[in-house]
Formats: structure tokens, C-alpha cells, sequence
């Protein structure tokens, strides 16, 4: 599939009340998301096209007085380093490998990803806190789509 169709189709998606759409031909696959509050640069991502430079969109209010805002916490961003299903607990019937609030360190395991019939333990790379699971147990998931926001540690 050329570039060219992807665009037109991403065009027809943006414009359509569709929410996700799935196509498979010729051995590539595309799902595109409009994922219901963020802006459709997501969508280009799970296209593989580049991301879309994020709109400022956090202006100040008339009548808001500066002394309310607070600079937006920078999270880091934890991401699916393969494709395939996403699973957040190590057994159906077992607990949660981490939860929202969980301290978590390099090398530990924070899900498992099955790819190819393979369960790939994926671990952490950084320490901090676990802020919020953007995943769902089960899920299908791609290369780069995010899986976890952590609030590093100080160091």
C-alpha cells in the first residue's frame, strides 16, 4: 500500500464518525484509532507515519490568575517495544504485575507482551512511580503505542 493511499485513508477516517478501522492486504496490516479526546496525531503513529507536532492548545483563561497554574508534570512515557498482546498479570487468575501507585525499578517486570505464540516479559528501564496503565489486559498492542506513564524518581 503506497503512502498516498494511507493519507487518503486517514483523511476519510478523520472526517467519518468511525472510531477505529482495521485493513489487511497483502500480507500488511493497518488499524487506525481516533482515540476520543486526543488529538488524530495518534492515529498517524499507529500507521507508522511520523507524529504530528502537538498543538498548544493550554492557554490561559481571561480572569484565571497565574498564581493558579502549575506546570504540567513531565512523565515518562513507557512504550510496547514489539507488537503483539499486551497482558498486565502473569497468570488469568493471578494479581496485577504493577498497579497505579506501584514503585517500580529498572529490571523489573512490568507486563508480558505475547508475539508469535512467545510471552515476552517486558521490564522496566527506569524507577519511579506508576502513574497510569494506558492498556488493558489483553489488548493488542503495537511497536511504540504506550503502555504505562511513570513519574521518575529524583536523582
Amino acid at each position: 500500500m503506497r503512502i498516498e493511499e494511507i493519507e487518503e485513508l486517514i483523511q476519510l477516517i478523520e472526517r467519518s464518525q468511525v472510531e477505529e478501522f482495521e485493513l489487511e492486504r497483502k500480507g500488511t496490516r493497518i488499524r487506525i484509532r481516533k482515540p476520543s479526546g486526543e488529538p488524530l496525531s495518534t492515529v498517524y503513529r499507529d500507521v507508522g507515519l511520523p507524529a504530528a507536532a502537538p498543538v498548544d492548545s493550554g492557554s490561559v483563561k481571561e480572569g484565571q490568575e497565574e498564581a493558579d497554574e502549575r506546570p504540567e508534570e513531565k512523565l515518562h512515557v513507557f512504550t510496547a517495544p514489539i507488537v503483539g498482546t499486551v497482558y498486565l498479570t502473569p497468570k488469568p487468575d493471578a494479581e496485577s504485575l504493577v498497579e497505579v501507585g506501584s514503585q517500580i525499578g529498572p529490571g523489573q517486570v512490568v507486563c508480558i507482551i505475547e508475539a508469535m505464540k512467545i510471552f515476552n516479559q517486558i521490564e522496566s528501564d527506569v524507577e519511579g512511580e506508576l502513574v497510569r496503565i494506558l492498556v488493558e489486559n489483553g489488548q493488542p498492542i503495537e511497536f511504540g503505542e504506550a503502555l504505562f506513564e511513570i513519574r521518575l524518581s529524583s536523582q
